[in-house]
């Protein structure tokens, strides 16, 4: 911590004396200025001149460097014991400075009246003052911009960390019957048709393997959500039989969009739920995705019975209620869900996604699960 001190105080110290440099350069200008110079002395004076009271005026602006340097370097945080600190190095450095320019010009005296001294001390501290304030204020400014910016980091990462709880929470509400009802039609098929039973029982071990690393992760994508829904589509297919047929269709480039868990398996749950069991002779689920300009747009649809009064189609189950608070709590307004009727018959599932903001969140995620695995590191 101390080396760090320095070094800032160095490169400070460096700034502020090529700034002194500088503005003792364009005081020193201040010769050239006064009325008839010319004409009662030569160039060759009248620069003469310059040079020494750009040297005058250096030498006091290297002691209030010094002293400024000294005080960041022993009171680097703002206070009130700081500010005393400057107003007195300013002050002792102008005597100082002023002391050794009357000794450089007049040696052992007689030296100029004290009340020219105290006039040039006076000037100097008042100027130097002044830049040291707006010093001292620019400086306080970019803290306080510095401050706030990491409040906005500190509160985007909160914000994932509640996002990703409002999840888990959701995720939690949904009751494992699709396993509990796979495991009891493997057991039944191993009996009847083991060449079946161990088909299922294939599928879904692929269901597991591609449900597992969401939990771990705590967000899926769209590619895992692809490939949980297809391992659960094969697995009713083999429990449904003939009266289950489907497709999926998605382009390879938004798959790495970041979608709440279960998204698709509740959309496709329901169809089969609510659209194909009812109806005698079953019908076709269809998964397709699109790629559109400034949205991703995925869509799960059936010929089922389509939307039927009291049948629980009407889109206000616990299923798409969770998809609701899923897609609110990762993506706020900027995501939807809505049911629409299918032609010539069953429900279309159609859920929208911004595009920008799909990357702006798989960007945040990506930068907190790194923040969250950085302290981890190093660990047995």
């Amino acid at each position: 911590m101390r080396s760090r001190l320095v070094r800032l105080a160095t490169h400070q110290g460096c700034k502020r004396g090529l700034l002194a440099l500088g503005m003792s350069l364009l005081l020193s200008t201040q010769v050239l200025f006064q009325a008839n110079v010319f004409q009662y002395f030569s160039i060759v004076e009248t620069l003469e001149s310059m040079w020494l009271y750009f040297l005058d005026i250096l030498v006091i602006a290297a002691f209030m460097v010094c002293a400024v340097s000294w005080v960041d370097w022993k009171l680097p945080v703002p206070s009130k014991l700081r500010n005393l600190a400057l107003l007195a190095s300013i002050s002792v450095s102008v005597l100082l400075g002023i002391v050794v320019s009357m000794m450089a010009h007049y040696g052992k005296g007689p030296y100029p009246p004290e009340g020219y001294l105290m006039g040039e001390a006076t000037r100097w501290m008042l100027a130097g003052g002044a830049m040291i304030w707006i010093y001292e204020t620019r400086r306080r400014q970019e803290e306080n911009v510095r401050q706030l910016h990491a409040a906005e980091l500190l509160h985007e990462v909160l914000n994932n960390q509640m996002m990703l709880a409002r999840i888990n929470m959701i995720e939690a509400q949904i009751e494992p019957h699709f396993l509990f009802n796979t495991l009891a039609t493997v057991k039944r098929l191993y009996r009847t048709e083991p060449v079946d039973g161990a088909h299922v029982m294939a599928r879904l071990k692929a269901y597991l393997q591609a449900a597992l690393p969401q939990i771990r992760s705590g967000l899926p994508t769209l590619a895992s959500e692809l490939e949980l829904v297809r391992n659960y589509l094969e697995i009713m297919k083999v429990r449904m039989g003939a009266r289950l047929e489907f497709s999926i269709d998605a382009p390879a480039q938004p798959r790495t969009i970041p979608l709440p868990a279960m998204l698709l398996v509740t959309l496709v749950e329901n169809a089969i739920k609510h659209g194909l069991n009812p109806s005698v002779k079953g019908g076709r689920v269809v998964i397709a995705v699109f790629d559109l300009p400034d949205e991703i747009a995925m869509e799960v649809r059936d010929n089922g019975v389509g939307f039927q009064v009291g049948a629980g189609t009407s889109g206000s189950g616990i299923g798409l209620a969770n998809i609701r608070s899923g897609l609110k709590a990762l993506y706020g307004a900027n995501a939807s869900l809505v049911l629409l009727q299918n032609d010539p018959e069953g429900i279309i599932a159609r859920v929208e996604v911004s595009k920008q903001t799909a990357r702006i969140v798989a960007l945040q995620t990506a930068n907190s699960a790194a923040s969250t695995l950085r302290p981890l590191q190093g660990r047995p």
